[in-house]
């Protein structure tokens, strides 16, 4: 058999499952087209159907076909002629693109062949397979989606919604759960892509919930305030808190708000000598506990440079909404790639920053695709995009990086069989 047609053997079967996961990536950038349109103007997400929102005439299946539909009408309304957005067929492309390159970054046989693949993503996919790491893969590629609808979101209107990234965390939660549940060999321990966690971890993780339960309920019945309750009415309709005089003081509203789930991981800390656990937990607490230290570290640390950053300058340090963001990345990724993201999401905004200065015209006239300021969600949505396709060239520039990157063995104390 020569090179070519064994190469050809080896990548067939992920070619194909990449097709179809290119068709499903371009549904879902369809979908995030309607959420990222849809959320900022306070509509359904479900209902009505799609329609143009010049005119408001309801497309067709055909029109509705995600890219094809857009190429098929030649980008303008069949009903009014007027031109649709070529942003639709592009966002659309880009997700179909993102799930492509996921499938074959994870499923390629790079355990055969070497490539970028076999360092850029653990080698646990590809040995694991599909049908047997499916409920992972659908965290992945919902996570993806889920930041590049708060991309847009935030770019358009500098606001996330803060359900986007509640969604994304609670299929993090389920999936990696469900993939517990999923067939693993004995040879796969300590390769799984996000930190397994112990019973100790597990039961701090769940005590945090618990409190932050707590605080929500206390939130909802005005047992605490919310913190900035009074921006609008100091700032004003389409003020940027420069002349906001509070900011320091609702820090310490926030803070109150946090003291239950600290105080709830603590005390639960000593649950699991009461029960005598101790070590590895079974793997679908394992992977459950994994994904919430994840979240809790990802949204931990963003809001702790929030509250550290406000007392310093006075003024709101970074947003809430950036707060949920990098915790569903935690939650889908882990923690180390959460901590490696916030790291990372710097160099976004000082390259972008550099970009508006060199094709972004003269200052205070700023105009064009990079002139355009952008909040720090995008960076931060930027950021964990490119470490998960661009891991060796990230994990090699420094110590710190390389250390987080690598995953700590966890030995689950489960028999798995292939």
């Amino acid at each position: 058999m020569s090179d070519f047609s064994l190469m050809f053997s080896l990548w067939l079967p992920a070619l194909i499952g990449g097709a179809f996961a290119f068709a499903f990536g371009a549904c879902a950038g369809s979908f995030i087209n309607v959420v990222a349109w849809r959320l900022p103007n306070g509509e359904s997400i479900v209902s009505p159907p799609s329609r143009c929102p010049k005119c408001g005439h309801k497309l067709g299946w055909r029109e509705n076909l995600p890219i094809i539909g857009w190429l098929m009408l030649a980008g303008k309304c069949k009903s009014c002629k007027l031109p649709i957005s070529i942003r639709y067929p592009c966002v659309e492309l880009l997700v179909a693109c993102i799930f492509l390159a996921t499938f074959v970054l994870f499923y390629g046989p790079f355990d055969r062949v070497e490539g970028w693949g076999l360092h850029a993503a653990s080698p646990w996919w590809h040995l694991q397979g599909f049908s047997r790491s499916w409920s992972a893969f659908i965290v992945i590629v919902f996570a993806l989606s889920g930041l590049l609808a708060m991309t847009l979101m935030d770019a358009d209107t500098m606001t996330i919604d803060i359900g986007i990234p509640s969604v994304v965390s609670a299929v993090a939660f389920v999936g990696w759960t469900v993939q517990g549940f999923l067939p693993e060999s004995r040879s796969l321990r300590g390769l799984v892509p996000i930190d397994p966690a112990t019973w100790e971890v597990g039961f701090a993780c769940f005590g945090l919930m618990v409190g932050l339960g707590v605080s929500l309920w206390l939130l909802k019945t005005g047992r605490l305030r919310r913190s900035f309750a009074d921006w609008h009415e100091v700032v004003g309709e389409g003020g940027d808190g420069a002349n906001y005089p509070n900011s320091r003081r609702e820090m310490l509203a926030e803070l109150a708000f946090l003291a239950p789930p600290i105080a709830g991981a603590g005390l639960a800390c000593f649950l699991p000598s009461l029960f005598n656990l101790h070590g590895a937990a079974c793997q679908p607490v394992a992977l459950l506990g994994g994904a919430l230290l994840g979240w809790i570290v990802g949204g931990g640390i963003v809001w702790l440079v929030r509250i550290l950053g406000t007392f310093a300058f006075g003024r709101e340090a970074m947003g809430l909404g950036d707060v949920h963001l990098l915790a569903a990345v935690g939650a889908a990724f882990g923690w180390r790639f959460a901590l490696l993201t916030f790291f990372i999401a710097p160099f976004s905004g000082l390259t972008w920053s550099l970009l508006g200065k060199i094709f972004g015209g003269k200052e205070g006239m700023r105009s064009g695709f990079f002139g355009k300021e952008l909040p720090y969600g995008p960076h931060l949505a930027l950021a964990a995009m490119i470490l998960l396709f661009a891991r060796p060239a990230i994990v090699n520039v420094g110590v710190l990086f390389e250390m987080l990157a690598s995953p700590v063995a966890v030995n689950i104390p489960v028999e798995r069989a292939h």
